[in-house]
């Protein structure tokens, strides 16, 4: 299949084309683990079927005692998420007893047996000092310090630390709990935390209802507020304020960036970013955003839980424009969807302009009022 067709399939295609493909070869793979040991030979069937989804899959097999787990990473892109989700969540039944389906890469069981030799030196989770700091979002801010890590060139010690780091407390923990990441070059004067009691310690404060009860990065969402903009009039340039996902905040980063690599590596798999927007004009700030959380609850209750072909991820206000941000997992049948929707209420409140754009600065915009 060429690249051309290739990017006609749909995100949920590909998705239900592989467990029907698993369905019919996972015994092939249990019995690779089971009756040959083969665990290489496994590993590339799977990863066959997993690229007719995802380009480049990053994942982990393991053969437990009574069952068989499939861990599939982010590899630390946290807008991937949605499409890992949605390919979790569309995991056929009969698979349930034998397989435990994952999204994200697990804690190691020991996180004092973290360790990792580099350049001569061997630097252990259990020996990096490290300073949890609460954000006003409600995550962490990571100060740490290790003499050992002093020694390397800044970025690989900040590209180690995170290894450890997902290692110790694991990718959906990291992707939801902690803001950002600081290497000190001295060590603080507060008691410190070990890198290797850092789970336990965020696991305390879930409970406690300081931290995201669950490590769910999809659950959270980000306010933000924009400056005026020259050529305030064009799509998103009169935006003012808006709430997005943390998950869909890379790719609307990427956006206003001018940079588009995110949006086309998710398009090659099916998966379109965009955004449904609407005039306000001769609306009420009211009526404007009665307007707004019907089309997001409508497009969430169809589009999601009914039909599975995409769902709202988050809502902007423009002076001109009200916005609706988009992850579509199958874009002809989202647009129709989103269309019928857009009609409707543009029937009810008179509106006159509408329509819907890919997330991405030239992105295809389609009218549909």
């Amino acid at each position: 299949m060429d690249e051309i067709e290739n990017a006609t399939i749909s995100f949920r295609q590909r998705v239900l084309a592989f467990w029907h493909l698993f369905l019919e070869q996972e015994y092939e793979i249990r019995y690779l683990l089971n009756s040959l040991e083969d665990f290489e030979a496994a590993d590339k069937l799977l990863g066959g079927l997993l690229a007719t989804v995802f380009q480049h899959p990053v994942f982990l097999l393991r053969k437990q005692e009574e069952y068989y787990q499939l861990e599939v990473s982010a590899d630390g892109d946290i807008s991937r998420l949605y499409g890992l989700n949605y390919w979790r969540m569309q995991a056929p039944s009969a698979i349930e007893e034998q397989w435990d389906i994952l999204v994200g890469k697990l804690p190691v069981e020991d996180p004092t047996q973290v360790e990792v030799r580099m350049e001569g030196l061997s630097i252990r989770a259990d020996e990096i000092e490290v300073w949890p700091l609460f954000e006003p979002g409600g995550r962490l801010g990571l100060e740490y310090y290790s003499l050992e890590m002093l020694q390397l060139k800044p970025d690989m010690a900040y590209t180690l630390f995170c290894t450890m780091l997902e290692q110790c407390i694991g990718e959906l923990c990291l992707m939801t709990n902690i803001a950002y990441i600081n290497m000190l070059e001295a060590a603080n004067f507060e008691e410190p935390l070990l890198l290797s009691e850092l789970a336990d310690f965020i696991a305390d404060w879930q409970l406690a209802g300081q931290l995201p009860p669950q490590n769910d990065p999809l659950g959270l969402y980000s306010d933000y507020e924009m400056t005026e903009q020259d050529g305030m009039w064009e799509l998103r340039k009169d935006i003012r304020s808006g709430n997005v996902s943390a998950a869909a905040l890379p790719v609307l980063n990427c956006y206003y960036a001018q940079v588009d690599y995110l949006f086309w590596e998710q398009a090659e798999e099916g998966l379109i970013w965009g955004f449904l927007f609407y005039s306000g004009a001769g609306l009420t700030a009211e009526q404007r955003m009665h307007v707004c959380n019907g089309l997001e609850e409508d497009l969430n209750r169809i589009a999601a839980r009914e039909q599975g072909v995409g769902e709202c991820v988050g809502i902007a206000v423009g002076l001109e424009y009200m916005y609706l941000d988009c992850v579509c997992y199958d874009w002809d049948a989202f647009l129709e969807i989103a269309a019928q929707l857009l009609q409707s209420y543009g029937a009810l409140y008179q509106i006159q302009t509408g329509g819907f754009s890919q997330l991405y600065k030239g992105g295809q915009t389609i009218k549909l009022l």
